[in-house]
């Protein structure tokens, strides 16, 4: 029996239903899985197989010791966010000295996407296109470098160049956090007075539409999942899991996003991609725009599945086995609609009342910064958004399930939906 670790460090609960799904993959190939995990709980029956929570300080040498002690004959990386995702890189390398392999990107590539100035460089290199920008030195802005007094007034030139509205982005955070922004001199005036304590991207915010790709492989064979789409741009970033989410076949754009996924693959290839990563883009103008690049799972992922139908954490698993060349033929065919909802704290009784009235994927419960929020995420066939636009309503007259701006929005959005043969 091979023995595999899975390193994760937010709530596994948030891999719901398909890690767990990974139980009658276990026993088909005789595997023993474990989870090292380093923040959230895990209880019985989250985890397809043994679990043990560690320090979140623990160091990489630290944690690649506890995976050798363990006997793993493989690790997987399931970390998010970016600055896990290095230190996973880290321990991969630790782990290579012992001859275990780990499915997960070398060190490089890995600082470069967690870097979104690093990012922007790989991107043109790769032919991909990326909004205007430039890299603000914090250190010279806070005035802990040689005095430059005329930086301020560059940067006030730069940003009229690339045309406001702009925002100010911290190279090495996620999820929108300390993102600024500005939408014309004075407003970057302000900021310039008090700037973010490190280093930025100033870049042109472009109005459009927010989606994202994730992609899985190792040189040679990358896989796409279905695009999703995350609501409009242009204006200060909203928080990820606000909003409506979804992926749906839709013609024009998906022909546009051709060839943009052919230059991911070989950005990808270039980097010696290993394992999965999320690439976030601004659609606009018949145009894909990389705003950054993810070196890891997301809070997509689920999504990307629910459509596809396509396993990614089964897919890292025959990564890992060197399976993947046979698997990955029809990994990331689109199958059904998907649409991951914010919805009201889903108490026992209710998530039974989702899952017997819609195709229900998961209804959850999760924590960031203190703060609880709820989302469902549910499925339909191509010709089913009828049935579902009247079931939603019905659950929110009944139950209270979603907010009417977000039960508008979707309605809106199934309206739009015709069926098509996928």
């Amino acid at each position: 029996m091979a023995r595999i670790a899975l390193l994760r460090s937010i709530e596994i609960q948030q891999t719901d239903p398909y890690v767990g799904q990974l139980s009658s993959l276990c026993k088909e190939l005789d595997l023993q899985l474990k989870l090292f995990y380093t923040d959230g709980e895990c209880a019985p029956g989250d985890f397809p197989g043994e679990s043990e929570k560690l320090a979140s300080d623990l160091s990489s040498e630290a944690i690649a010791e506890l995976i050798l002690a363990w006997g793993a004959d493989g690790v997987i990386s399931l970390s998010i966010p970016d600055e896990n995702s290095l230190r996973d890189a880290v321990v991969k390398e630790r782990l290579a000295a012992h001859g275990v392999p780990m499915v997960m990107h070398g060190l490089d590539a890995t600082c470069a996407l967690a870097n979104k100035w690093e990012t922007k460089l790989v991107l043109a290199a790769h032919g991909l296109a990326s909004p205007a920008g430039l890299l603000i030195d914090g250190d010279v802005l806070n005035g802990r470098n040689v005095p430059v007094p005329a930086y301020r007034d560059f940067l006030t030139a730069k940003a009229s160049e690339i045309g406001y509205p702009v925002l100010s982005k911290p190279l090495w955070d996620c999820l929108g956090t300390g993102i600024r922004f500005l939408p014309d001199q004075d407003a970057l005036v302000a900021y310039l007075d008090d700037p973010y304590d490190g280093n930025t991207v100033l870049e042109k915010c472009l109005s459009g539409e927010l989606c994202s790709v994730e992609i899985i492989g190792r040189t040679g064979s990358y896989a796409v999942q279905p695009l999703i789409w995350k609501g409009p741009t242009g204006g200060a970033p909203s928080f990820a899991f606000g909003t409506v989410r979804y992926t749906a076949p839709r013609q024009e754009p998906d022909a546009h996003f051709e060839p943009v996924a052919e230059r991911l693959r070989g950005l990808c290839e270039g980097l010696g991609i290993e394992g999965a990563i999320e690439v976030e883009m601004i659609y606009a103008d018949g145009d894909y725009h990389v705003i950054e690049i993810n070196p890891r799972v997301s809070g997509s992922t689920t999504l990307s599945i629910a459509a596809s139908g396509s396993n990614t954490y089964a897919g890292l698993i025959h990564l890992l086995l060197g399976n993947w060349a046979q698997e990955s033929r029809g990994f990331g065919e689109r199958r059904r609609l998907a649409f991951q909802l914010p919805i009201c704290p889903p108490t026992p009784a209710l998530s039974a009342v989702l899952g017997q009235r819609l195709d229900l994927i998961r209804a959850s419960s999760f924590h960031i910064d203190g703060r609880t929020y709820a989302n469902m995420v549910v499925t339909c066939e191509f010709d089913g958004t009828a049935t579902l636009a009247a079931t939603l309503l019905e659950l929110t007259l009944e139950h209270g399930l979603l907010a009417p701006p977000v039960l508008a929005e979707l309605e809106n959005l199934l309206d739009q939906q015709v069926p098509a043969t996928v």
